[in-house]
């Protein structure tokens, strides 16, 4: 028979008598709901971790991989608008600057400039 410490009278433990404190603790009603919430809460932070490694990957690739229409024959060297759906914007090809109308589903060469060196027009 067990004494107060869960061994026989040989000395050995007695253990499939005693039962133990987490079979207890895990068949109370309190701790199984939370279990479940803590099941929950553990894959809704899993889930937001993913989301937010989706998140960084996507900004990391816009900001170092290089960008298909940076290195193309046209470059826009600035924009205005001038009316709601009317802008003028200048473009640089090879040498030569244009002035453009865009606009009504239209584009419109307004003039036509060389590309300005060193000290001439700054964009």
């Amino acid at each position: 028979m067990p004494d107060e410490l869960g061994k026989n009278r040989n000395g050995k433990n007695e253990m499939k008598h005693v039962p133990s404190l987490l079979s207890l603790i895990a068949a109370s009603p309190a701790f199984a709901a939370g279990s479940v919430m803590s099941g929950v809460n553990g894959m809704a932070f899993s889930l937001l971790l993913i989301l937010g490694l989706f998140v960084l990957a996507a900004w990391l690739a816009k900001r170092y991989l290089p960008q298909v229409g940076k290195s193309g024959a046209v470059k826009v060297i600035g924009a205005t608008a001038v009316g709601a759906r009317e802008k003028v914007v200048v473009v640089e090809i090879g040498d030569t600057w244009l002035v453009l109308g865009v606009g009504g589903g239209q584009v419109r060469t307004l003039h036509t400039l060389p590309r300005p060196g060193e000290g001439g027009i700054k964009p």
